[in-house]
């Protein structure tokens, strides 16, 4: 499995997932760049992975869900139109297209049902861990983020 940044808004980037011909985005805040990038590389799109509700995490979601009729699997704890799977602490899924394995951790503080996905000797954790720290505190508390699981990387 490939992991390419895709460049979005003016600051982020949004995850393609690569595995032959097909792909899976993690936190598509935008569509427009996610589908520039499958065109460019000739690719399918198979799944959808959310982390959190924020928009600049799903707001390209149902776009791509209606235009690639694939599933979309995100945090059971929060409320995002469109999951087809939904998913907390304990899960695991195989991700369709790609064969990629991951975990799901439980990750709240950013968000009170912010989720994590870990496995392939990655993990995509949304806003909750970043080089330098994390994201903004805006539904949990800071003892919630420092009491989530260990990495069990």
């Amino acid at each position: 499995m490939q992991i390419h940044a895709v460049p979005a808004f003016q600051d982020n980037y949004l995850w393609l997932l690569v595995e032959g011909r097909h792909a899976a985005v993690v936190d598509p805040g935008d569509a427009e760049p996610i589908e520039r990038e499958l065109a460019k590389r000739g690719l399918e799109l198979s799944a959808i992975l959310a982390t959190h509700h924020h928009g600049d995490h799903v707001g390209g979601l149902r776009e791509l869900a209606a235009q690639w009729k694939c599933p979309v699997f995100g945090p059971a704890g929060e409320s995002i139109g469109g999951l087809t799977k939904t998913l907390r602490e304990g899960d695991e899924i195989d991700v369709p297209g790609i064969g990629a394995h991951f975990s799901v951790l439980d990750v709240p503080g950013h968000t009170s049902g912010h989720i994590a996905y870990v496995g392939e000797g990655v993990a995509f954790v949304g806003d909750t861990l970043f080089a330098c720290g994390c994201g903004r505190l805006f539904e949990g508390t800071a003892a919630q983020m420092s009491e989530a699981p260990p990495d069990p990387l």
